[in-house]
């Protein structure tokens, strides 16, 4: 989502050095921004320092604070996610603590410090257009321009990806799907997408299922490969997320939970079925393109925000039928095949 963001800033300053505070990834799962952006002296950023999320150690802060010091840097831009006004002024202390003189991004209106609904639509605003708005004193980002969404994959990176597709008959159309997700709010459920690729492999006959994920996801994977019964093959565990990026450019589709696979997937072009859950509202977290169709249910209970739902048993993504997602899979198909006619 904040990938625009990050062109902008190397855009506009193109020889400044730049330097990436990120916290360590909270679960293990989720990716650190290095895997996804590229390493160290790549092309959106020259270092990087990681702090352990939501630290209240002053001692810890305190070196951060003299680690930022040190280096004399002048500019803070603030990309993180939506914050209350408490946490917004803390900081804008730790940076003044820091020495930074010019601070762009930090929250000041009420749209800034939560996400808002669109009365009409029902919809929230899109997180890569709240992230760009907070920036726009540097520029504005026409999210509709695909350079914005290049992750610049290397040479290096499409290589392997290349090597990891090796098995995938030549004449044979790739299905990508990564069934799992950091929280158990989000899953769809392993019967479910076992029932839907039963129902898919007649109608994708000769299609090969490419299942995408984390090392701890190769066996729920290997079932969803069972079922499906014809050509797969399982790279659970075996690709970072960049080189994943260059697989799923292959791809002619992508099913999936609201995942950082689906993001990435969404990012190469690939257009997306995405099965969400209602702990986040509407339209915040969903994919970029056009030709990407959203199975979503709103409940009275949307935006709840909870890693796990046990009271009310997930009615929100439980009451998502199979019947459902295989119709959006068909569409998007057509759809595809139709543009390129």
């Amino acid at each position: 989502m904040a990938l625009p963001c990050f062109h902008l800033v190397k855009e506009k300053f193109a020889d400044a050095e730049i330097i990436l505070l990120t916290n360590k990834p909270v679960a293990s799962k989720a990716a650190p921004i290095e895997a996804v952006l590229g390493s160290i002296n790549s092309f959106f950023f020259d270092k990087a320092i990681n702090y352990p999320i939501g630290t209240r150690n002053p001692l810890l802060l305190l070196s951060l604070i003299v680690q930022i010091r040190r280096l004399g840097i002048s500019t803070v831009i603030n990309i993180t996610a939506a914050r209350s006004e408490k946490s917004a002024a803390r900081d804008k202390l730790f940076f003044r603590l820091a020495g930074i003189k010019e601070m762009i991004g930090f929250p000041e209106t009420k749209e800034d410090f939560k996400v808002v609904e669109d009365p009409a639509t029902g919809e929230c605003e899109w997180e890569a257009r709240r992230l760009s708005r907070r920036i726009e004193s540097i520029g504005k980002i026409d999210l509709k321009q695909e350079s914005y969404w290049n992750l610049r994959l290397t040479d290096e990176e499409r290589g392997k990806a290349r090597e990891l597709l090796k098995q995938v008959p030549l004449d044979s159309k790739i299905v990508a799907i990564s069934i799992g997700t950091k929280r158990p709010a989000n899953d769809w459920g392993l019967n479910n997408w076992v029932n839907l690729l039963e129902k898919l492999r007649t109608d994708l006959s000769g299609w090969t299922l490419l299942a995408i994920g984390a090392e701890e996801e190769f066996q729920l994977a290997e079932q969803c490969l069972a079922a499906w019964g014809g050509s797969s093959l399982n790279l659970c565990g075996k690709s970072s997320p960049r080189v994943s990026a260059a697989i799923l450019q292959k791809a002619k589709l992508f099913l999936g939970h609201d995942s950082g696979p689906m993001h990435l997937a969404s990012g190469v072009g690939t257009p997306c079925v995405g099965v969400f859950s209602a702990r986040n509202l509407p339209g915040r977290w969903y994919p970029r393109g056009e030709n990407n169709k959203i199975i979503y249910h709103r409940v009275d209970c949307a935006g709840c925000g909870l890693e796990e739902c046990i009271v009310q048993n997930k009615k929100c993504i439980s009451s998502i039928t199979v019947d459902e997602v295989h119709s959006a899979v068909i569409q998007t198909i057509k759809i595809g095949a139709k543009a390129l006619a």
